[in-house]
């Protein structure tokens, strides 16, 4: 019997903040990403709230240490929760930054993955279809030239029963032919 173990979920743990300096440990573990958001959040906030009290200077009098730490809080939290498409958020706002600077801007346009230029084309021209039949019982088939009976494929490899570069095929005046015989 064979044992097998999984460590993915071993490694996928977050990275975590476990000793400020050395010596000096923490009660409990911190993400690192969730420190860092903290870290900018708080910066940011402590900013806002420096322009604020330049010009109301009682705004936040008794309040200041709930402002300064609850909102970073909040927003680290939130930050750690969104992930659009299974993305980090910044992750996310790198790749929607590059969409459009390299596709939107420009106005590429994609098919299947694959840059189209005919779509910008103003004027578009479509080749007349004929059916392509066979002799017997009006099978179709490649070619009208002989009795394979294979099916009648487009340049693009699907089985259709109508190709646009082949003539066209009286299948009335060659079934009225091979009943006078």
């Amino acid at each position: 019997m064979r044992v097998i173990f999984n460590y993915r979920k071993a490694l996928r743990e977050p990275k975590q903040l476990r000793e400020l300096a050395p010596g000096v440990f923490l009660p409990f573990a911190i993400e690192l990403v969730f420190a860092v958001n903290f870290i900018l959040f708080f910066i940011l906030t402590l900013y806002v709230g420096n322009k604020i009290r330049d010009i109301y200077p009682y705004a936040f009098e008794k309040t200041w240490v709930i402002f300064l730490l609850g909102i970073p809080i909040l927003m680290a939290t939130l930050f750690k929760k969104i992930e659009p498409e299974g993305k980090n958020i910044y992750i996310f706002v790198y790749d929607l930054i590059k969409f459009f600077i390299t596709i939107k801007l420009p106005n590429k346009q994609f098919i299947n993955d694959r840059r189209v230029s005919f779509a910008d084309d103003k004027k578009i021209t479509f080749k007349k279809c004929v059916q392509v039949v066979s002799d017997k019982h009006g099978k179709s088939e490649t070619s009208s030239k002989d009795n394979k009976k294979q099916y009648a494929v487009n340049e693009r490899g699907r089985r259709v029963g109508i190709l646009s570069h082949q003539k066209q095929v009286d299948t009335d005046s060659k079934q009225e032919n091979s009943g006078a015989i």
